[in-house]
């Protein structure tokens, strides 16, 4: 008799932890206050050497965008971890044009300004092993910058797929 109560027992436990398992399939996904401008971008930065010619300078690297401890739609962080130029800047952003930029910001890895414009985050816009993606781009120019001064990089690139 005890065992057929402890046969019943672990059938109902076992049944209680399986369907508590069907409810996660069922979750939406939630997403910060800046989605989609916010996310981990695979990008290349550039030179113009001409008119509507870039030089590579860093290519297949990596930018993250991600909101900030406030999580509103107004500004986000910009950070290359060290990828191109070390920068880490909080910029604003405008949610709704999906556009992002500013001038001087506070570089927050070292002391120096960056400068971020024509940012601009482009829905479905490309396609990245046969998958259709989010597109970036946007300018940066660094104080610091030393040669020659005032360079304006053009950073331009993905929506991280997690592929090679």
């Amino acid at each position: 008799m005890k065992l057929k109560y402890t046969l019943l027992l672990t059938l109902f436990l076992s049944l209680g932890f399986l369907t508590s398992c069907d409810d996660d399939d069922e979750e939406e996904i939630a997403y910060t206050a800046t989605y989609p401008i916010s996310g981990d971008w695979s990008v290349t930065f550039s030179i113009e050497t001409a008119p509507g010619q870039f030089e590579p300078l860093v290519e297949h690297t990596e930018v993250l965008i991600y909101n900030t401890a406030a999580n509103v739609p107004t500004e986000v962080w910009i950070d290359d971890e060290g990828h191109f130029w070390d920068f880490k800047v909080r910029t604003p952003i405008n949610i709704n044009n999906l556009t992002f930029g500013g001038e001087n910001l506070e570089n927050m890895s070292y002391n120096s300004q960056v400068t971020v414009t024509d940012g601009q985050v482009f829905l479905n816009a490309v396609e990245v092993n046969n998958i259709m993606r989010d597109s970036i781009y946007f300018r940066v120019s660094f104080s610091d910058d030393e040669e020659p001064f005032g360079t304006i990089y053009h950073v331009y690139g993905h929506r991280s797929t997690g592929f090679e």
